[in-house]
């Protein structure tokens, strides 16, 4: 009996021993926390869509070929550069061909002149000597005073742009060269200009041009991109005193307009900044073979140009 209950004692204890060693045995019981921790995953960076740019907005254009087809239909080769810079970036041009520059010229001879002054190269101040080799008719006054009459430089490329002097234009081509205008119309993307002669001379290769050239020209010039600020609003004044006031002043009256024109046998041209209350426009307006002469001409470029300034 005693033996019995011996055996039965150290089944107990046995039994005791194995459940105490299951209990210890490193597993986790339901009631204990869960403390292995999550690994954190970055999310992946979003990239944000790149805005595009507006669409162009080229509506404010409606209705300008009808406009020319109504204002510059008489048998004349017409070409228009027109923007509106407060409106769009946008352009409108129509017939882009290269044609004779006239007058129109003198615009990238001054640009030319004053980037040399902007450079330290060439002063305002510098005076010019008038002789015989550049002293011509049509247009002007500077020849009147006679060979060996002295000009600052200044007033010499005030009375190129604003009398469209002749003489003046031919006093600054001798001074820097016609390779040094050709060069700055090259580089600076003026690919339909050419200078090829001083005015009044006949020999050799002729001047020319583009309403596109003439059109980048003026926008530049309105945003001063030119060469800046300072330089671009000496450029704006001279062309604000244009003396020649048969086109685009006598369409639009009390309207400020920074402007060139030119003329030649067969031709009339016309073109620059208008700051006009109803909104700012470039306009330029080149002819070539006009069939009415040079006053109908501008009738009709008159009506075109009031019919455009909205």
């Amino acid at each position: 009996m005693n033996g019995m209950i011996r055996k039965f004692f150290l089944a107990l204890v046995l039994a005791a021993v194995v459940l105490s060693s299951a209990c210890f045995s490193g597993e986790k019981t339901a009631s204990e926390p869960n403390t292995v921790k999550a690994e954190i995953v970055e999310p992946e960076p979003v990239e944000e869509p790149v805005p595009s740019a507006p669409p162009a907005d080229r509506s404010v254009y409606d209705g300008v070929e009808q406009k020319i087809a109504q204002c510059l239909n008489d048998g004349t080769e017409y070409a228009v550069f027109l923007a509106y810079p407060q409106k769009s970036t946008e352009t409108f041009i129509y017939n882009s061909n290269q044609m004779r520059a006239a007058s129109m010229i003198k615009v990238f001879i001054m640009a030319t002149v004053m980037e040399k002054v902007k450079l330290g190269e060439i002063s305002l101040d510098e005076v010019l000597t008038m002789d015989y080799n550049n002293m011509v008719g049509g247009a002007g006054v500077i020849a009147g005073y006679g060979a060996g009459a002295t000009f600052k430089l200044r007033s010499v490329l005030e009375h190129m742009i604003a009398y469209s002097d002749n003489t003046a234009t031919n006093m600054i081509i001798d001074r820097i060269g016609k390779a040094t205008v050709n060069e700055y119309l090259q580089r600076n993307g003026y690919t339909d200009t050419f200078l090829g002669r001083k005015m009044m001379e006949y020999a050799g290769q002729d001047n020319y041009s583009s309403v596109r050239d003439l059109g980048n020209f003026f926008l530049r010039l309105y945003h001063y991109d030119c060469l800046g600020e300072e330089y671009d609003k000496i450029m704006l004044d001279f062309l604000v005193k244009q003396t020649d006031t048969d086109c685009f002043p006598a369409a639009l009256p009390g309207v400020q307009i920074a402007h060139k024109t030119g003329a030649l046998d067969g031709l009339y041209d016309d073109g620059g900044i208008i700051y006009s209350p109803k909104g700012h426009a470039i306009l330029v307006i080149m002819t070539e073979n006009y069939t009415g002469g040079e006053y109908n001409t501008i009738q009709h470029m008159k009506a075109f140009t009031r019919a455009v300034i909205k």
